[in-house]
């Protein structure tokens, strides 16, 4: 059996403690502030939370991501190669970043070099931990002794039963990325109102609904991860967040009190930071598969 190492991308938000206890790793891709390309630093050494925050919120330093470079995919997957290992790249959604495009060049150029190994892209449909949960399950997968090919088949029956429950401040964020469908059924922003979101059964950031106020917004995401949480499966639950550290406090309480799962606290990191906006949070769990398809998606 091949060996095989499991990559994710920026979007994920693993922590470095999660990635070093299940041996993943990631593609970086980079963010651009005031026309300076910085990297899509998960580990936050760079710059702090704080400080991309205050980048994102101040509208003259125009933030804006990149997918992954050419160059970042092949310095990654060079060592591993020579060293006789595969590779697994989960991915954020197709719907979200062109990631996955460079990926696959750059697997045709390295398979001229490396003929018998094999570079296999696999696209999450999601982002964020719903991207980083998989990672995890086929890194466990993995420890279990699976092969590539086994892994690859479960995360392909499994790939929709990654739930996302999630609010922003502002659509403004989302809107300007071109990353979320169903804007046309919220009406635009309107003051004091949230969106709810999920990530939709093709790959798209789907508002489903919206509420007053933020109290209101927690209350839906709570409802939304109670409804579709699958304990008996895995029950863990990231609540991941961007400057919505109070939020994330009351959610994470009430998860654990009346639902009684184990809760995971997340950063929100830079590429999905600067999509979403200051104060977006966000809930990620496995349970029922997603169905929904956006009207938007559909056409």
């Amino acid at each position: 059996m091949s060996k095989f190492k499991i990559f994710t991308d920026s979007c994920s938000d693993l922590s470095k403690e999660i990635r070093e206890k299940y041996g993943i790793d990631y593609f970086r891709m980079n963010i651009v502030v005031k026309g300076e390309e910085k990297h899509a630093d998960l580990n936050f050494e760079e710059y702090t939370p704080e400080e991309l925050y205050g980048w994102i919120a101040d509208v003259k330093n125009h933030c804006k991501t990149t997918q992954v470079p050419g160059e970042e995919f092949e310095s990654k997957m060079r060592p591993y190669l020579e060293g006789g290992y595969d590779i697994l790249y989960i991915a954020c959604s197709h719907k979200l970043t062109g990631s996955m495009n460079i990926f696959n060049l750059i697997r045709e150029e390295l398979k001229e070099e490396f003929p018998d190994r094999r570079m296999v892209g696999f696209d999450s449909l999601n982002a964020c931990l719903g991207e980083g949960m998989m990672a995890i399950d086929a890194a466990k997968l993995q420890q279990q002794g699976k092969s590539l090919d086994e892994v690859v088949g479960w995360l392909e029956l499994h790939r929709l039963n990654y739930n996302q429950a999630a609010s922003v401040e502002t659509l403004k964020y989302l809107k300007e990325a071109g990353r979320v469908s169903g804007t046309s059924a919220f009406f635009g922003d309107i003051i004091g109102v949230k969106p709810i979101f999920i990530s939709d059964a093709v790959g798209h950031n789907l508002v489903i609904e919206k509420v007053k106020g933020s109290k209101k917004a927690l209350n839906r995401i709570f409802e939304l991860t109670k409804e579709r949480i699958i304990k008996e499966e895995n029950d863990t639950v990231f609540v991941c967040q961007g400057m919505a550290q109070e939020k994330a406090a009351e959610l994470k309480k009430r998860l654990i009190e009346e639902l009684g799962v184990n809760v995971i606290d997340a950063w929100i990191g830079p590429i999905i930071g600067i999509t979403c906006g200051p104060g977006v949070i966000a809930t990620f769990c496995y349970g029922k598969t997603v169905t929904t398809i956006g009207e938007d998606a559909k056409n």
